[in-house]
């Protein structure tokens, strides 16, 4: 049986929300057309980064469906805001600084924590069914020292490290993170050597 694809899922799962929001909208004349055009606006957004979104926040807590509800979230705060001020100017940088600050939050929830500890062995970001069993469980317990690590860093460098290594550029990271383009180099760097030496420390106990 064929897997309906999930953007078409999530975006029938926000629809009602977004109707109750037009529900509760003002009554002026104009209203029911621009709240239209804000729906399918959104859908067009929607589209265009819901896969970007849900590989970084999936990077983050190791989990699929956990990552699209965090995704779904994601869009429904920028539904809700183009709602009352229209569109953020920067709209990728609105998005994925929402989403890295969601992903981080939830990375660094006691809860989480908890749960990498205990379901280790479910916490491989890429499937690969040549590994044995030995080599599987490897990779899952350097994933979850790695979540570990970044758990514990400052906010900043461990939102580096996460959209670096989701392979967004040095411009894109400035961006998102309201950094100035010319010192992301810099500052990535010391975030990697940070978090060097606190994975360092890490395997060592």
């Amino acid at each position: 049986m064929l897997r309906r694809s999930p953007v078409v899922d999530t975006i029938n799962n926000v629809r009602p929300k977004i109707a109750r929001a037009h529900e509760n909208a003002p009554s002026e004349s104009n209203t029911d057309s621009e709240a239209r055009n804000t729906a399918d606006d959104f859908e067009g957004i929607f589209r265009a980064h819901w896969t970007r979104v849900c590989a970084v926040l999936y990077r983050l807590v190791g989990d699929q469906d956990e990552a699209e509800d965090l995704a779904l979230e994601v869009f429904w705060r920028l539904y809700r805001r183009s709602m009352k001020a229209g569109k953020p100017e920067n709209l990728g940088g609105w998005l994925y600084r929402v989403t890295v600050n969601l992903g981080y939050n939830a990375l660094r929830s006691y809860k989480r924590r908890t749960q990498y500890e205990e379901q280790a062995g479910h916490l491989l970001l890429d499937h690969q069914p040549d590994l044995n069993t030995a080599q599987a469980a490897e990779q899952a317990e350097d994933r979850e020292q790695v979540r570990k690590v970044l758990a514990k860093m400052k906010p900043r460098d461990a939102q580096l490290l996460i959209l670096r290594h989701s392979g967004y550029s040095y411009s894109e990271i400035a961006i998102a993170l309201e950094l100035s383009p010319g010192s992301v180099g810099t500052l990535l760097a010391r975030a990697e050597k940070d978090f060097e030496k606190r994975f360092l420390a890490l395997e060592r106990r």
